[in-house]
């Protein structure tokens, strides 16, 4: 579901993540400006990558019970950009998928071909990253006042290398174990029409 404002999509996302840091803040504002392009090298190697988590979050799969995520989750104002929790996905293919379209198989070639597209497409404007930085700031001060002055701090150091991708923050990481891909969500249209969740 599109969301209205940069302000409602971190509302969004500290409600389903509390312990959102602003490293984390960080990463989502970065992904919803500079989509994927910075893991993203060839299809071959982004086929090889997923396919490896994705024979991990099987296992994850396994082993967790509840904890529903979301198939997609937005993370830009302007809904271009979503998060493809890989977790749903697996358990999407197991309710009747084949072994191998739940290792990251031949059912995930359609993830593959999005993620591909859309680092070819997308080149990120750090103009627009800086103003949503700056935005993120000020929600944070009213939101998270005890991660504002990080966020601030690492907006300008990013500034200065030119905005950087940062990992998640340990705390958040382990509490959440982040599985997903950024794609362009007009690249998914036709394959995952109505699953949203």
């Amino acid at each position: 579901m599109p969301h209205s404002s940069l302000s409602a999509i971190l509302t969004s996302h500290s409600r389903r993540y509390p312990l959102l840091q602003a490293r984390d803040v960080y990463k989502l504002v970065h992904q919803g400006v500079f989509g994927p392009g910075h893991i993203i090298a060839s299809a071959a190697g982004a086929r090889r990558a997923l396919a490896t988590e994705c024979r991990l979050q099987n296992a994850e799969c396994r082993r967790r019970n509840g904890g529903e995520e979301d198939l997609l989750e937005p993370i830009d104002p302007e809904n271009r950009f979503v998060r493809v929790n890989l977790r749903p996905m697996l358990r999407m293919k197991g309710e009747g998928g084949k072994r191998k379209d739940r290792e990251g198989g031949a059912d995930a070639e359609w993830l593959v071909s999005a993620l591909v597209e859309s680092a070819r497409r997308v080149k990120g404007d750090p103009e627009q990253m800086k103003r949503r930085l700056a935005a993120a700031v000020r929600w944070c001060r009213k939101n998270l006042p005890r991660q504002a002055v990080e966020l601030e701090r690492m907006a300008a150091r990013a500034e200065e290398s030119g905005f950087p991708a940062f990992h998640h923050s340990p705390a958040y990481a382990r509490a959440y174990r982040p599985a997903y891909r950024v794609v362009l969500s007009d690249c998914l249209k036709a394959r995952v029409s109505g699953r949203a969740g």
